[in-house]
């Protein structure tokens, strides 16, 4: 198993949401991604491994394991994701193309950083 496959793995334990959580709140500046925005409460980067032709992330500068675990404080954070996913989309013209925006949970949501994908394009693959 290669080094990316490992991390991955630990990114789906509890100790890897810990992890992410932290990285994504406290250290989201020496993440090695393509960034497009960023906010004092989100980053929104180009997915690492795109399952559309434009596959952008929006996550959270704060702890957040999932939808479901979102308290009223949390609530700045995610009004900032869908107004940055705004600006992006109109940026890069997305409205006459189409898009979406989603949120995975539950066993859908593979690691525990609630976090939002806005894409674009036909799918490419998982």
């Amino acid at each position: 198993m290669d080094i990316k496959a490992k991390i991955f793995e630990l990114s789906k334990s509890p100790i890897g949401d810990f992890i992410i959580g932290l990285v994504f709140e406290k250290f989201s500046g020496l993440l090695p991604v393509q960034r497009i925005r960023e906010t004092d409460k989100i980053i929104a980067f180009w997915h690492p491994k795109p399952f559309w032709e434009k596959h952008i992330v929006l996550v959270p500068k704060k702890a957040i394991k999932s939808l479901t675990a979102m308290s009223p404080e949390d609530a700045d954070y995610i009004s900032n994701i869908y107004l940055v996913a705004k600006e992006i989309v109109q940026e890069f013209d997305w409205d006459k193309s189409g898009y979406t925006i989603l949120v995975n949970g539950g066993d859908r949501q593979e690691v525990g950083q609630i976090h939002f994908h806005l894409q674009t394009g036909k799918i490419i693959g998982k």
